[in-house]
């Protein structure tokens, strides 16, 4: 029996089933139905792994969460000297701050009279960084003070001034005491 011209009726769907029973390899064409819907779905499940995993890791590095300041530590200690470096370091930061001007500029370059007015605790820094890779949380305290460092460069070429947000960071990776 034929349905249209040319077409047998076991070509012809007998239910919508698109893999009728009584079709040679139909039972095959199921199971790799079956198989590639489980590799999509094992695919999908490792990426959205994946995605949340870098996002639990990113999400407070870019914001600055989850970090614990320094302890504060006894006079003397490695993580007492680390913070008050640091301290040291962004008091001379907060002093500079806005007092390039854009005549130093001609004369020097506004990233030479920056660093000349971060002198002398700056002159220091190498032995504060010292400290701070023996202190706990000492490393995250110094890159924050870093990265301040680099945002004020920054500010000083493009003639603005204001890192208010990264200062908290800073100041909040030091012990209470010494904020």
């Amino acid at each position: 029996m034929t349905g249209r011209m040319g077409e047998s009726s076991h070509d012809a769907p007998d239910d919508g089933d698109p893999a009728p029973r009584h079709r040679p390899g139909g039972h095959t064409a199921r199971a790799a139905l079956r198989a590639k819907r489980i590799a999509l779905g094992a695919v999908i499940i490792v990426a959205f792994a994946f995605i949340g995993s870098s996002a639990w890791q990113i999400i407070p590095a870019v914001f600055g969460a989850g970090f614990e300041p320094i302890a504060p530590g006894a006079p003397g200690s490695s993580e007492r000297e680390c913070a008050l470096g640091i301290r040291k370091l962004l008091g001379a930061l907060d002093r500079a701050a806005g007092e390039v001007a854009p005549a130093d500029a001609e004369r020097g370059g506004p990233e030479a009279a920056l660093h000349a007015r971060l002198s002398p605790e700056w002159d220091e820094a190498n032995a504060v960084a010292r400290t701070c890779e023996r202190a706990p949380g000492g490393l995250d305290a110094w890159a924050a003070l870093e990265r301040m460092r680099m945002g004020e460069d920054q500010l000083v070429r493009l003639g603005q001034v204001g890192l208010g947000p990264m200062r908290v960071e800073v100041a909040a990776h030091l012990p209470p005491d010494l904020r």
